[in-house]
């Protein structure tokens, strides 16, 4: 039997480096076979075996990335019970300058500030560790404009993601009610929950405070990694994130440098890259 090593983050900060394109997309396809390989198609057959063992080095000179740490956040969505819940044509991914799958408002006292969301989230782009297969319209990424920048957009940049929202699928109206443990939210904070502690991510809001700070280090994540999701008993934040606003989400943990969390009202998930918060409430 095969031994598992997975990357462990410690109290949950992590520096993203470069790694193995086989490590972030592990979908077995190599270049050569480009003509016949499927990369991890999802919900129904998204394969996520695990990861090689790296030992990541970080330097002063590493840029702030969330690339590897989003591809990983989103393969949480690999998970058969989550995958069966969720819905993959309604997500959101907000770049620099644009959203994708819905115009931004202006912040009022909501979870967040998104119109309605309806971008499709395909698969991992087959044979590239750069790319997102989605399906939505781009917007300009200006709260209360809904200025089309693209229709039709087909792929985004994985390096360009800040952050990204999805929401369940719908509960049948004829549905018998179930207790409050087995609805379809709940059962997705588990396994997300279940799922970040498996590939060595944080969800527990005691963690130790460092108290040897790298203050040269020019990315700020370890700071907002701890500040929200290793030492918050309350597992509540408010933040922004270039121009999306979260206001009083669940913090359900973190995976690297991307923060997971998550609003019951509007049974929405976040996946938000750390180095893009800019302001905490």
């Amino acid at each position: 039997m095969s031994s598992k090593t997975r990357r462990r983050y410690g109290t949950g900060v992590a520096v993203d480096s470069a790694i193995p394109a086989e490590e972030a997309f592990p979908c077995g396809c190599a270049q050569e076979a480009a003509a016949s390989c499927n990369c991890c198609p999802l919900p129904t057959s998204c394969a996520c075996p695990s990861p090689a063992p790296i030992v990541p080095v970080p330097t002063n000179d590493t840029p702030c990335c969330c690339k590897a740490s989003m591809a990983e956040a989103l393969r949480l969505l690999c998970d058969p019970t989550l995958a069966s819940l969720v819905d993959f044509d309604t997500f959101f991914f907000l770049t620099n300058s644009l959203s994708v799958g819905g115009a931004l408002n202006v912040p009022t006292t909501t979870a967040d500030n998104l119109d309605a969301i309806g971008a499709s989230f395909r698969r991992f782009s087959p044979c590239n560790c750069d790319l997102l297969d989605v399906g939505g319209t781009a917007y300009f990424a200006i709260p209360g404009s809904a200025s089309v920048a693209l229709e039709g957009v087909d792929q985004i940049s994985l390096c360009a993601v800040k952050a990204v929202a999805f929401q369940l699928l719908p509960t049948e109206a004829e549905e018998p009610a179930t207790a409050a443990c087995c609805e379809p939210f709940q059962v997705a904070l588990r396994s997300i929950r279940r799922a970040i502690q498996a590939e060595g991510g944080t969800t527990n809001a005691c963690g130790t405070c460092a108290a040897h700070c790298d203050c040269d280090n020019c990315c700020c994540n370890a700071g907002i990694l701890a500040e929200l999701s290793t030492r918050n008993l309350s597992r509540m934040a408010t933040l922004t994130a270039g121009p999306l606003v979260l206001q009083n989400v669940t913090v359900i943990g973190s995976l690297g440098s991307v923060l997971v969390l998550a609003d019951e009202d509007t049974e929405r998930f976040y996946l938000v890259c750390a180095d893009h918060v800019e302001a905490l409430g």
